[in-house]
């Protein structure tokens, strides 16, 4: 018998096609899938160097698609890909705060979307992120709850909320896909709020201590709906981190041990200290009398 997650795969597979994780999909990644084309190109360009400044993410299979870029104020800006390549350059705001990254591309049968949320440096932009968080910007729509801030991560071992809409309603008891670049895959249903939680799975390999040590890996939900004969199909992808509990918990322990010994050591002492007191003390009393 086929588990609900062989099913909910399968069904997906028809409608997204997907055999991988950036395969046959609109999709945001933040590297490009052919990083020497990439490179010779901007080469070519003559202007690799200066570029290479700008932050930049890569839509994989961007054809015939319409891709929006809209600011912390709710501002929406038009974006078009360099020539020849899947690479988009962000333009600069001037404003501290995250952006919204939205890829569609629409036929008569389907409408397919991509969303992912990029942080870029700037003025304080006097605008909560939850404004553009919480604004309708697809018709099928996966939406964090809360969106990590600039000093948070999604980290593995975590629980995190997303909340699924269609046409603005939350989409209930329907199925999504969780998916990492390091391999794992999971499913749940949305409940009667059109909510849906996963844990973060702690699925890194090779983990050294330190933030730093450790690249972020990608991970992507997946939402289908069909209506009125028109197939909808999004994504949502995001970074995420190893937990610091891998190296924060170890630091601990050695300076737990460490502060251990040494308290069993100077406890040693006094005790040794006290014994020679008493024996002097002893002595003395012995030649008083």
């Amino acid at each position: 018998m086929r588990t609900k997650l062989t099913n909910v795969l399968l069904i997906l597979a028809g409608v997204l096609g997907m055999s991988g994780l950036c395969q046959a999909e609109l999709l945001w990644n933040p590297k490009p899938a052919e990083k020497q084309q990439e490179k010779q190109h901007d080469q070519h360009a003559g202007h690799g160097q200066s570029r290479n400044k700008e932050k930049a993410f890569y839509l994989e299979d961007n054809q015939n698609t319409v891709v929006k870029y809209i600011d912390p104020a709710l501002k929406v800006l038009s974006l078009t890909a360099e020539d020849n390549t899947s690479k988009y350059i962000l333009p600069k705001t001037g404003m501290d705060n995250y952006h919204a990254l939205v890829a569609e591309r629409i036929t008569d049968i389907s409408h397919e979307s991509s969303l992912r949320y990029a942080y870029q440096r700037g003025k304080p932009s006097g605008f909560s992120p939850e404004n553009l968080i919480q604004l309708s910007k697809l018709p099928l729509e996966i939406v964090p709850e809360p969106m990590i801030r600039e000093h948070w991560r999604f980290y593995t071992n975590n629980s995190h909320l997303f909340q699924i809409l269609f046409d603005k309603k939350p989409l209930v008891d329907s199925w999504v896909v969780f998916q990492t670049s390091n391999g794992t895959i999971l499913d749940s249903k949305t409940d009667a709020n059109g909510k849906v939680m996963f844990k973060l799975p702690d699925d890194f390999k090779d983990i050294k201590p330190g933030r730093r040590a450790n690249q972020p890996a990608e991970f992507l939900l997946r939402s289908v709906q069909i209506d009125n004969g028109i197939t909808y199909k999004t994504n949502f992808s995001a970074p995420y981190s190893v937990n610091p509990s891998h190296w924060q918990s170890n630091n601990g322990g050695i300076l737990a041990l460490s502060i251990g010994f040494l308290a069993g050591i100077m406890i040693m002492r006094r005790h040794n200290q006290q014994i020679n007191i008493t024996k002097a003390a002893k002595k003395s009393s012995r030649r008083v009398s």
